[in-house]
């Protein structure tokens, strides 16, 4: 096979690339992909899918797909949900997916869902909490430090509910089992606490997977890249962990120890040489 060979959605390509994207293929500063650009033109041309898997929502990744040409599945709202944008690939591997007119195969809770939940406990146990649903977008704002069409795109959220907790650590505690008898987790951020339904950024991966078994397709390798505590599930899932190194936090840690990688560089840098590495191995 040549290092630059076509696969076509008949066969199997060698590898699936799922990755996290603040920090990790984004600069965790600027924002920019360009250190990856020449990695992922390669993925491209070699048929490999490049997923991305992340904690923003679908509206906030509209700019960024077109920006990277990407038209490959992608997850939001950490695992929440699996976007197909061509349904095709979908339909290669898993003729019985329930997919929605909306082209999504939903792994979470509903926004709605959550609300209501998170509502009633709120009022029954005078937490004291304010979320994305109470807030206007100034307050998001000034919050996250968005734009104003950037704070609108967070808000947006369909499978999760970000909140600013004001109460005790040990009220968070209370909080986080009242809702695990409802089917919903806590998923701690910087700023925020992430209400969302029992998934994960490495289920979705996990669900690729078990369709390639499914479909009696071989599965192909899957390499996982992230840079922080959110992405431990799905660097544990994968075939191949890639750390990406942050000049903000200490690296996480895994389960996994072997075909673990943990970058020199930092955010796309280490991205794009970690990839190149795996790509060269492979692609031969």
């Amino acid at each position: 096979m040549s290092t630059e060979s076509q696969h076509t959605l008949e066969n199997s390509p060698p590898l699936i690339v799922m990755s996290d994207l603040d920090g990790t293929l984004l600069d965790h500063d600027t924002y920019s992909f360009t250190p990856a650009v020449p990695v992922i033109s390669r993925l491209r041309t070699a048929g490999i899918p490049l997923m991305l898997n992340t904690s923003k929502t679908a509206a906030e990744l509209r700019t960024l797909r077109e920006a990277l040409n990407n038209t490959d599945p992608y997850v939001v709202e950490n695992g929440s949900a699996i976007y197909f944008p061509d349904t095709a690939f979908i339909k290669s591997i898993e003729s019985s997916a329930q997919i929605s007119g909306k082209d999504v195969h939903i792994l979470g809770a509903s926004r709605a869902e959550i609300l209501s939940i998170i509502q009633k406990k709120r009022s029954e146990e005078n937490f004291l909490f304010t979320g994305f649903s109470d807030m206007e977008v100034s307050e998001v704002i000034a919050y996250t430090g968005l734009s104003e069409s950037e704070a609108v795109q967070a808000m947006t959220r369909e499978f999760s509910e970000p909140l600013i907790w004001q109460d005790s650590a040990h009220q968070l505690r209370k909080f986080e089992a009242l809702i695990a008898n409802h089917g919903l987790r806590l998923l701690r951020g910087g700023r925020f606490v992430h209400v969302i339904g029992a998934c994960d950024k490495g289920k979705c991966l996990q669900w690729f997977r078990e369709c390639y078994t499914r479909s009696g397709k071989s599965s192909p390798r899957f390499v996982a890249l992230g840079d922080s505590q959110n992405d431990v599930a799905m660097l544990n899932a994968a075939d191949i962990a890639v750390i990406v190194r942050s000049s903000h936090h200490e690296p996480p840690d895994l389960e996994k120890q072997s075909s673990v990688i943990i970058t020199e560089e930092f955010g796309p840098q280490g991205w794009a040489h970690a990839l190149t590495q795996i790509l060269d191995e492979t692609l031969t």
